[in-house]
C-alpha cells in the first residue's frame, strides 16, 4: 500500500519552541506509519527551515536536551548541512502538513497562511480561526456574544491611552490578571493586587508586545477541556472530551506549572460533577464553533461559584504523551494514533 507523504512542522520562533519539540516527538512516534510517510521539518528560533535529506528521517529523543543540543543532533542524524528556503517545501510533494507548532507565529495564522499560499493542506484551524483564538481580546468579545461567561476585561495598547491612568481607574476591582493579548503558554503573565504591581507587569510586556489584556481575577477551580473532530465522509463531526482539573502548586497555572514535571496536579476526568461537566462540554464546543476552529482545540476555564468562566481557546494545544488532550482522549478510550489519522484525513478532505 502506498503511503501518503506528509511534513511535520515543529520548533518555530515563538517562546514555546521547546514545547513544540516535545509535542512533535510524540506526534512523530504516534502517527500511523503504515499510512503516512512523515518528514519532520525543523524551524529554528531564527525561522530557518531544516529538512532531512535521508530516506528515513530520524527524530531524536529531546528529553533532557537544550534546543541547541537537539537541533545539532537532528541535523547530524538527518544529514542536513544547510537550511532550506521555506519555498522549497513545495518541491517535496507533501500531501499535507501536520502542525506540531505552538504559540506565536506557529499558532496565530501566519504559518497557516504560508501553507495555504503554497497549496499545502495542513492540520488544525485555518488562518482566521487561528488568529481569532490567539487574540484573547477579540476572542472574549466573541464568547460574550454567544452567552459564555467571561470575567470583566479590557485591553491596553502601547502608544494609545495612558496605561497608568487606565489601571488607576479600572471599571472592575483588583486583584486583576495581566497577560499579552497575543501570547501563549502563560508567558509573561501575572497577577496584580495594586495599580503599581499592574504597571510593572504591563511595562514588562510592552518591551516585546504592543497589546495587553487586563482582566478581573476570578478565583476557583481551573479546568481545561478538548474538542476533537472525526471525519464522516466529507463532513466533520465535532465532540467534546472530558475536562481535566488542574491544581498548580504555584499561585496559578503559569509556564513553569504547565511544563515542569510535578509542578501541577492534573486530574482527568475532573471531579466537578455531571452538571458542570456537561456545561463545560457545551461551552467548549461553542467556543470551538464561534471561532471557526477545525480538527481540534482546547479551551481553558475557571469555575467560580458553580459558573465556568472561559479563559481562552488554544488551536494547537500541547501534544506530548502526557498533555491534556491525550489524557482526555485516553479517559474515553480514544487512541491518539486514531486522532492523528482523523486530523490528517480532515486536512486532506
Amino acid at each position: 500500500m502506498s503511503k501518503t507523504k506528509i511534513a511535520l512542522f515543529f520548533g518555530g520562533i515563538s517562546g514555546e519552541h521547546i514545547i513544540s519539540i516535545r509535542s512533535s516527538a510524540f506526534i512523530f512516534a504516534t502517527i500511523d506509519r503504515e499510512k503516512y510517510d512523515t518528514i519532520p521539518i525543523y524551524i529554528d528560533t531564527n525561522g530557518k527551515f531544516w529538512i532531512p535529506t535521508i530516506g528515513n528521517p530520524v527524530y531524536p529523543d529531546p528529553t533532557g536536551k537544550t534546543e541547541s543540543e537537539f537541533s545539532q543532533e537532528f541535523n547530524l542524524k538527518n544529514k542536513i548541512n544547510a537550511p532550506s528556503l521555506p519555498t522549497e517545501i513545495a518541491s517535496f510533494g507533501f500531501s499535507s502538513a501536520f502542525l506540531g507548532l505552538h504559540g506565536g507565529a506557529g499558532e496565530d495564522g501566519r504559518i497557516q497562511g504560508f501553507l495555504d499560499t503554497m497549496g499545502i493542506p495542513h492540520t488544525g484551524s485555518g488562518v482566521l480561526a487561528s488568529a481569532l483564538a490567539m487574540d484573547k481580546f477579540r476572542a472574549n468579545l466573541l464568547f460574550q456574544t454567544i452567552g459564555i461567561p467571561v470575567a470583566p476585561f479590557l485591553e491596553l495598547e502601547k502608544g494609545k491611552a495612558d496605561p497608568r491612568k487606565t489601571l488607576l481607574n479600572l471599571p472592575f476591582s483588583y486583584p486583576i490578571f495581566i497577560k499579552p493579548t497575543l501570547g501563549g503558554s502563560s508567558v509573561n503573565t501575572g497577577m496584580a493586587k495594586t495599580a503599581e504591581e499592574a504597571m510593572t507587569l504591563v511595562d514588562k510586556i510592552f518591551v516585546s508586545e504592543d497589546r495587553v489584556l487586563v482582566q478581573k481575577l476570578i478565583s476557583g477551580t481551573e479546568v481545561s477541556i478538548g474538542v476533537l473532530e472525526k471525519p464522516e465522509g466529507k463532513k466533520r463531526k465535532a465532540f467534546s472530551l472530558v475536562p481535566t482539573e488542574i491544581r498548580p502548586k504555584s499561585e496559578f497555572f503559569d509556564f513553569e506549572a504547565k511544563y515542569t514535571k510535578g509542578a501541577s496536579e492534573e486530574i482527568t476526568p475532573a471531579p466537578v460533577g455531571e452538571e458542570i461537566t456537561k456545561t463545560l462540554q457545551d461551552f467548549s464546543l461553542k467556543c470551538h464553533e464561534i471561532l471557526g476552529c477545525k480538527g481540534y482545540s482546547r479551551t481553558d476555564f475557571i469555575i467560580s461559584d458553580g459558573i465556568p468562566y472561559v479563559l481562552e481557546t488554544n488551536t494547537l494545544p500541547g501534544m506530548t504523551g502526557t498533555s491534556l488532550i491525550p489524557q482526555q482522549a485516553n479517559a474515553l478510550g480514544i487512541n491518539m494514533k486514531d486522532v492523528f489519522t482523523w486530523l490528517l484525513e480532515i486536512s486532506l478532505t
